[in-house]
């Protein structure tokens, strides 16, 4: 990946002159959806969010270097391309910000080769205020996801193909963050999660919305439903979002009330959901295989 901005528009104008092997625009294609012709994306190693078929994540959430190793073995072993490294997961024993940034940092290369050229790894920090495992200073949090996104070598692809920013944190944060990442080549995913409730569907669109604004190229919201009503406001809320046609989006009900929004994501517009090998991450995480099967068998 180059360091480009990862985002890629597919509507700018085509200038060349009439192919006769080029289909006619004009006809439509009906192996292929029209929108599909207008709709961002967001790439890192060839993994192109925002078409096709959903992606799964799979959280790794070893407590020790090893544990994680282990995990991403594991993890290999599924059909799920990307895999996220939950840094509020990894060494609880080490209390200081400092003495756990370099942790991080030094077991990254290790957890890079095990992913091999073909994964991405998403670095999530999840606060406890999102649900996390660790509090943290959101000055401290920008400092170690700006460690994450500018440490590689020159000349280098990154170990971090996407980073995880809660929207929510210091706004200053938030912008330094995103800034860093665009101009490393990093796709940004920012997230907003509801452990409690699902705010209104207007609400959650407004998120999303405003998440892109502040120039997340992969906006995302998981809330917690109480009802089956509020996985109808979560999914209804995820197809508004990709009705603006503005590029991927990543939208969940968690818990087990929620569990049909992790298979449904391609019919209602998620460009990925999150499903567990081992011990999940989140509330209502199913198996990597089994929603990786199901996504297939519920494709549109």
């Amino acid at each position: 990946m180059t360091d480009e901005h990862p985002v890629h528009d597919t509507t700018s104008p085509d200038t060349t002159a009439p192919d006769a092997s080029v289909p006619d625009a004009s006809v439509p294609d009906e192996t292929v959806p029209e929108t599909d012709v207008r709709r961002r994306t967001a790439t890192v190693r060839g993994i192109e969010l925002g078409r096709a078929r959903p992606e799964v994540i799979v959280p790794l959430v070893g407590a020790d270097e090893e544990d994680l190793l282990a995990q991403a073995e594991a993890a290999g072993g599924t059909r799920a391309r990307i895999l996220e490294w939950r840094l509020d997961r990894f060494r609880p024993d080490l209390e200081d910000v400092g003495e756990h940034r370099e942790a991080v940092l030094a077991a990254l290369p290790a957890l890079r080769g095990q992913l091999g050229p073909d994964r991405a790894l998403l670095a999530t920090f999840r606060t406890a205020a999102e649900g996390g495992a660790r509090p943290i200073a959101d000055r401290d949090l920008g400092s170690l996801l700006e460690a994450l996104i500018t440490g590689r070598r020159a000349g280098t692809q990154s170990a971090v193909d996407l980073i995880d920013i809660e929207t929510s944190r210091d706004e200053r944060v938030v912008a330094r963050v995103i800034a860093a990442a665009h101009r490393h080549g990093t796709v940004v995913v920012g997230s907003f999660h509801d452990m409690d409730t699902t705010p209104p569907e207007s609400e959650l669109v407004e998120i999303l919305r405003s998440q892109r604004l502040l120039g997340a190229d992969v906006p995302k919201i998981a809330v917690t439903p109480r009802s089956p009503r509020d996985v109808l406001t979560l999914l209804s809320a995820s197809l508004t979002a990709a009705e603006d046609l503005s590029g991927p989006h990543i939208a969940i009900s968690m818990g087990p009330l929620g569990a049909s929004s992790r298979v449904a994501a391609e019919t209602f517009g998620s460009a990925a959901t999150f499903a567990s090998v081992g011990e999940g991450s989140a509330p209502g995480q199913l198996r990597a295989e089994d929603v990786a099967g199901m996504l297939e068998l519920l494709r549109p």
